[in-house]
């Protein structure tokens, strides 16, 4: 009878890392999907780099000057 448990266990054991092959691959193929969507977000909102790059300045110059 232990013997069958023991079977059963290991059975189930082989089953779920069985389903969780690739799982890490997923993850990093999702985090590289989110990075690739927010950089065409910021690029459409933006437009070209120099713009960007101007309102970057634009704000910094705006924080820095807050204390007078």
């Amino acid at each position: 009878m232990t013997r069958k448990i023991a079977a059963l266990h290991v059975r189930v054991i082989k089953a779920v890392e069985g389903r969780e092959a690739g799982q890490g691959t997923l993850e990093y193929v999702g985090m590289i999907a989110v990075a690739a969507l927010l950089v065409v977000a910021v690029v459409t909102a933006f437009g070209n780099g120099s713009t960007l790059g101007s309102k970057v300045s634009d704000a910094i110059s705006k924080i820095t000057s807050i204390g007078g």
